[in-house]
């Protein structure tokens, strides 16, 4: 049957609302009444030629219930604490009862329609759960966002149709008098959406440019559209931000890692770099300067890939959900040219041997030139992308042993390709791409290329490398990220330093025999690997039970190339299985290595970080440490430095609540 053809031109949005009415709150009286109803919306998506547009037709249905009504009689104002405690939870249940995914959802607390309410909406407290017991963050209601929850990809099929969210709302302790025989009378609602309402480079454009008397982009001669201004969170080595025009409107949340937006092409693709380092790797070996040389057999040229180039498009590229065509544009260029000069404000030109594809290298680095373009509204030690440590760019700097890099301060500059900097992967987002979100910090965008969020009981080993995870040791609530799935096991290495930052040896002597993880360690208490193991892994297990499981570390030397520290992998579906059994041994608590995911320092700048071990060597007689400077140092076993654990969770382990971000992480157990 022939698809409809229509010639009316057709919004991008795509939004249905499923409306309860009658919610009524009063300082010693709370009744909420709910009634249910349901909508429905069209358009999946369209393609457009000439005049015509094709459309393909589905429905997009939600049910939506909940418990009748809550009732909080004589309940004067309360504390967050009691609130969360005592307040009777609203059970809101999401089904995807159309044809088409919904591919965000919003819980709203409105004003009704008629109604004149007296309780001003500042005193109005409400807190989510997730799985009826974790209650999250209890926030304010405001007027100028009414969104309690947001969700995404609500799917057709079983598994991923339904969403369970509790609600729970009471009267602010800060209330006092203010809130006596006053009334709000509020609506429930859900809105669903299948695409967002303009392209996400519009939406970035125009956040961009709202504000009059402040300059955020800078438009090159090509056409390209870079973003450029201040830190919205400055470093120790720039001064404090207060004004308006800081960036904080660039932020993408994907594959459980923090992007910045960096630039708009004239064809509506973007570029974007993580928001902080991934790890930290020499570019490649001494005077080889090249990011990637293409074979060339008449010229006698073989194909040449820098330890970065393997890094970015063989190992970080993999934790990458959905990294194909639906996200990367693959019709762009890395521009991996080195200017004419070493001033950073000189761009390079296109030239052909140095003009890499996206389809060769699907993730990149900026250059050198498209860092300059970041600061060139403030000064680069203001700019938005210094984050108080070195790291790498893309090109080469003048000589055949240097490469352009960030400095400590954010000033760019040349230095030795066999010196372990941070990488910031950067990738280029397809045209017309839809953004959801607000793009802050706090609220960054999504889009509907990633993976579904997370349900109450699914295993956490199906989750990808970057999301956050929430424990307790000894009573203290500590953050994990996940850093890979290894033998179906989920590594998880801690976001700060165990024991409040102390510093210990990492075995007893100088023994070269030391420098191999729990070697001559296990009598001297002033080791890493005795008190992890007596001290901090028998903490976690007293909280948590049976719920990880000793694995493969791999302690052999690296020296400057990470792929000699790298397991090769045999993969079937989430299950990873090292095949290399040399230099490796089993624990049940580790040290990342050399060139790992987050094998570098995690802090904002070095004015709180620590120097820290990693946990195989550089060579023989020495090991691996990433300095509090985010440089890389060479030292003995009985130097004293820092330390963040690892640890794997085990196949069976579920997740309980949460989303996996760093302001939401997940909650697990068995």
């Amino acid at each position: 049957m022939e698809e409809p053809r229509l010639i009316k031109k057709l919004s991008l949005t795509d939004k249905a609302i499923l409306r309860q009415k009658k919610i009524l709150i009063v300082a010693v009286m709370f009744v909420v009444t709910l009634f249910i109803g349901s909508s429905y919306a069209l358009l999946t998506n369209f393609d457009k030629t000439s005049e015509v547009i094709n459309i393909k037709v589905g429905n997009m249905n939600a049910s939506v219930t909940t418990n009748e009504s809550i009732s909080l009689e004589n309940k004067l104002p309360e504390t967050d604490a009691s609130g969360k405690q005592n307040a009777t939870p609203v059970e809101i249940t999401i089904t995807n009862t159309g044809t088409i995914n919904i591919q965000k959802y919003e819980i709203k607390l409105l004003s009704e329609e008629g109604k004149t309410s007296t309780l001003e909406y500042q005193y109005i407290k409400y807190a989510i759960s997730l799985d009826g017991t974790n209650y999250l963050e209890a926030k304010n209601l405001n007027d100028s966002n009414n969104i309690v929850y947001t969700g995404y990809n609500l799917k057709t099929d079983n598994n991923k149709k339904t969403k369970i969210i509790y609600l729970k709302v009471w009267i602010d302790e800060t209330a006092g008098n203010n809130g006596l025989n006053k009334t709000f009378y509020g609506a429930l609602s859900v809105d669903l959406y299948q695409k967002a309402e303009v392209p996400g480079s519009e939406k970035i454009l125009e956040v961009a440019n709202s504000i009059p008397s402040c300059t955020r982009t800078v438009t090159d001669t090509d056409g390209t559209v870079y973003i450029s201004g201040n830190s919205d969170n400055p470093s120790i080595y720039s001064n404090a931000i207060t004004d308006d025009c800081v960036i904080d409107f660039n932020y993408v949340w994907w594959s459980g890692k923090m992007w910045r937006i960096t630039a708009i092409y004239p064809d509506g693709a973007m570029k974007m770099i993580t928001d902080n380092m991934i790890t930290l790797i020499a570019f490649n070996a001494k005077r080889q300067v090249n990011y990637y040389t293409k074979a060339d057999e008449t010229n006698g040229i073989v194909e040449s890939k820098s330890y970065m180039f393997q890094w970015l498009n063989e190992d970080f590229l993999d934790t990458l959900y959905n990294n194909g065509t639906d996200v990367i544009d693959t019709t762009k260029y890395w521009n991996a040219t080195m200017p004419s000069n070493t001033t950073i404000s000189t761009k390079p030109a296109e030239t052909e041997a140095t003009m890499i594809p996206t389809t060769t290298s699907p993730v990149g680095l900026l250059n050198s030139y498209e860092y300059y373009k970041s600061y060139q509204n403030t000064s680069f030690s203001n700019g938005y992308l210094n984050i108080g440590y070195c790291w790498w760019l893309l090109n080469h700097y003048d000589t055949l042993e240097k490469v352009w890099r960030v400095k400590l301060d954010g000033e760019g500059s040349g230095y030795y390709t066999t010196n372990a900097h941070g990488s910031r992967p950067s990738i280029y987002l397809k045209s017309g791409i839809s953004l959801l979100g607000s793009g802050t910090k706090e609220n960054p965008y999504h889009f509907p290329y990633d993976y579904d969020a997370a349900n109450t009981n699914d295993e956490i080993n199906t989750r990808h490398s970057g999301e956050y995870v929430k424990l307790k040791n000894n009573d203290t609530e500590q953050l994990f990220r996940i850093v890979d799935i290894e033998n179906n096991k989920t590594k998880i290495v801690a976001m700060d330093y165990a024991d409040n930052k102390a510093k210990r040896k990492f075995a007893t002597s100088e023994d070269s025999a030391d420098t191999l993880w729990g070697s001559g360690t296990t009598t001297d208490t002033n080791t890493w690997y005795t008190y992890l193991n007596n001290t901090y892994y028998p903490n976690l297990v007293e909280t948590y039970g049976e719920l990880f499981d000793s694995n493969l570390y791999y302690l052999g030397t690296s020296s400057w190339n990470y792929k000699l520290s790298v397991c090769a992998n045999t993969t079937s579906g989430n299950t990873r299985v090292c095949d290399k059994t040399s230099q490796t041994g089993t624990f049940d608590i580790g040290l990342l290595r050399y060139g790992e995911m987050f094998a570098t320092q995690l802090e904002y700048d070095d004015s709180s970080a620590i120097d820290m071990w990693l946990i195989n060597r550089i060579r023989t007689s020495g090991l691996w440490v990433v300095l509090r400077s985010g440089f890389y140092t060479e030292r003995g076993p009985t130097d004293a430095s820092g330390a963040r654990p690892t640890v794997h969770l085990k196949p069976t382990v579920k997740i309980l609540s949460g989303t996996g971000t760093e302001l939401d992480p997940y909650v697990v157990g068995l």
